[in-house]
């Protein structure tokens, strides 16, 4: 396989998983914004304790997924940017053109700022319907609600954390 083929496969596959990735960010947001209050909705509704207090966790399994797919898309892009489209003289190029041009990187930023704040609102809703959940069940506090309310926070934290260190990562190839 010559150079040229092989620059143009790589530049095919990465434009393919950077689709793919883009499918699962959507699929993800459906099931976040449609499925998690459709079931915290079905727990609250019919009294599931066990699906309440994992809801939280279910929304931070989503929202990781979420972060790891902008990251994948992101890192292949640059990628592309930095190793395949310097290969590709005398042609213009999407990553290229896209970094010459910071107004279109814009919405990368809108976007994953405003689905975080979404999940992060659902996490806290979520959170605080699986600590009712489990209040109306036992009738008062006792360690299992501070057990509970512990994991939340530290569920929450963690993830303001990891929302906030990949930040950069995750809405320009830079």
């Amino acid at each position: 396989m010559s150079a040229e083929e092989f620059m143009k496969q790589q530049y095919l596959t990465l434009r393919d998983e950077i689709r793919a990735s883009k499918s699962r960010v959507f699929f993800i947001l459906v099931i976040g914004t449609l499925f998690v209050p459709f079931v915290a909705f079905a727990a609250k509704e019919y009294g599931s304790t066990f699906a309440s207090a994992s809801l939280p966790f279910i929304m931070l399994v989503l929202m990781l997924a979420f972060v790891m797919e902008q990251n994948s898309i992101v890192r292949a892009g640059k990628y592309l940017k930095d190793h395949v489209e310097p290969n590709l003289a005398g042609h213009p190029t999407w990553e290229a053109w896209l970094e010459a041009n910071s107004k279109l990187r814009e919405v990368d930023k809108y976007f994953f700022a405003s689905f975080l704040i979404v999940f992060l609102v659902f996490y806290a809703a979520a959170a605080g319907l699986a600590f009712e959940s489990l209040l109306a069940v036992q009738g008062g506090i006792d360690n299992q609600h501070w057990f509970a309310l512990g994991g939340y926070a530290v569920g929450g934290f963690w993830f303001v954390v990891v929302w906030l260190s990949h930040w950069r990562m995750c809405t320009t190839t830079k």
